[in-house]
C-alpha cells in the first residue's frame, strides 16, 4: 500500500506543480494478434527495444513529468525485460499499466508473481465482445476467451488488478452494456473503452473494417456509455466530460469543451525511442534522449477522438476540469479500497 501512496503523491505533487504528463511506451512492433483494426503485426522487420536504453528513457520520462505510463506495442509482455523495465517505472514512481492482447503469454505464475513484486499496477486485457467465437475471429487467437478466464484467475490469486480494454467496433457499438456485464462475469476489475479513429501514422496504423460503422452510430454508443459511467455499476473508467467530448467533436470539431494535449502532456514513444504527439499523427518531435521541455511546448490540437490522449487531455481545462478531477479522485479512491 506504501508504494501505491507514494504513487498516487507523485501524481499529485506533479500536477500542483504543473509538471505532470502520460506516457505510452510501444515496446515492440511484435504482436500474435491479428486484428482487423491495426495492422501493425503486419510491419517488418521486427523491433524489439533494448533494455539498457529503455531504463534510460523510462527515466528521461520521469525527469520530464511522467507520472503514468502504459507499456504497449505491439505485444509488450513478449518482450523479455518487462519485468524489469516495469520495475524502474516503480523506482520512479510511475504508475504503471501493462496492455495485453494475447492472455496465453502471462499464463505463469512467476511472471505474474514478478509483475506484482515490480509494482506493476494494471494488467489491461483487449476485451472486444463476450462471444468467443467473434474474439477469435476479432484477434485472431485459437482459445483466447479460455486463456482470458483462466489467466483473470491468475492475476486475482497474485494480487494484480485488471482492466478491460474495450474497442468500440461493428460488433459491440449497439450493445456496450452488454459487453460491461460480459466484463464483469469474466471478472476484469475495471472496463475502459477505447474510441475507434483512423491514424494518420505508418508507425502505429489504426482502422479497417473493422471499425467502419457511421459516425451517428458511435455517437448514439458514446452517449450510452455516459449513462453506464454514471449509474457506477461497471467500474468504467472513462470520465463522463471527456466522452461527452467527444461526442461533441463528432458533432462538430469547434464545439469541443476540451482540446488534446498530445505532445505537451501526453506523448507516445515508440520502439525506435522516437516521441509523437500520439500514435495517431505522422511528425515525430525527436528522439526521447534529445527531447527537452521546450520541445514539449506544444499547442493544443483538436484532429481526432483517439481515446487515451483526449482523456488524459479533458484534466487541464482549468475550472472546467474540476469535476473530472473530482470523480477521478473518487474512483481512485474505490480502486484502492477494492
Amino acid at each position: 500500500m506504501s508504494m501505491i501512496n507514494a504513487k498516487t503523491k507523485h501524481i499529485a505533487s506533479c500536477y500542483m506543480s504543473g509538471k505532470i504528463r502520460f506516457a505510452e511506451f510501444a515496446l515492440t512492433n511484435t504482436c500474435i494478434s491479428k486484428c482487423t483494426f491495426c495492422s501493425i503485426w503486419k510491419q517488418q522487420p521486427k523491433v524489439f527495444v533494448d533494455k539498457d536504453k529503455a531504463l534510460k528513457a523510462i527515466n528521461k520520462m520521469a525527469d520530464l513529468g511522467v507520472c503514468h505510463m502504459c507499456f504497449t506495442g505491439g505485444e509488450a509482455s513478449m518482450h523479455p525485460d518487462i519485468v524489469e523495465l516495469i520495475a524502474e517505472a516503480t523506482k520512479r514512481n510511475i504508475n504503471s499499466a501493462l496492455l495485453v492482447a494475447a492472455p496465453r503469454l502471462l499464463m505463469k505464475e512467476d511472471l505474474l508473481k514478478q509483475l506484482k513484486e515490480a509494482g506493476c499496477d494494471l494488467i489491461s486485457i483487449s476485451f472486444d465482445s463476450g462471444d468467443p467465437k467473434i474474439m477469435e475471429e476479432s484477434r485472431q487467437i485459437p482459445h483466447i476467451m479460455d486463456d482470458m478466464r483462466t489467466l483473470l484467475q491468475m492475476t486475482k490469486k497474485a494480487g494484480l488488478k485488471t482492466m478491460a480494454s474495450v474497442l468500440i467496433w461493428n460488433h459491440n457499438y449497439d450493445s456496450l452494456e452488454q459487453v460491461c456485464i460480459d466484463a464483469q462475469k469474466m471478472g476484469f476489475d475495471f472496463v475502459s473503452l477505447n474510441y475507434p479513429t483512423y491514424s494518420e501514422s505508418s508507425t502505429y496504423e489504426l482502422g479497417g473494417s473493422g471499425i467502419d460503422f457511421p459516425k451517428e452510430k458511435l455517437i448514439e454508443s458514446l452517449e450510452t456509455a455516459i449513462k453506464l459511467r454514471k449509474s457506477g455499476k461497471y467500474n468504467l473508467v472513462n470520465p463522463s466530460a471527456s466522452m461527452q467530448n467527444i461526442v461533441n467533436y463528432l458533432k462538430d470539431p469547434a464545439s469541443v469543451t476540451f482540446p488534446c494535449y498530445g505532445g505537451s502532456r501526453v506523448m507516445f514513444v515508440d520502439w525506435f525511442f522516437t516521441v509523437y504527439p500520439c500514435m495517431q499523427l505522422t511528425d515525430s518531435l525527436g528522439n526521447i534522449f534529445d527531447i527537452t521541455e521546450k520541445d514539449l511546448a506544444l499547442p493544443a490540437c483538436n484532429k481526432c477522438n483517439m481515446s487515451w490522449y483526449r482523456d488524459f487531455s479533458a484534466y487541464f481545462g482549468g475550472a472546467k476540469s474540476i469535476p473530472i478531477i473530482l470523480e477521478s479522485i473518487k474512483k481512485s479512491g474505490k480502486m484502492m479500497d477494492e
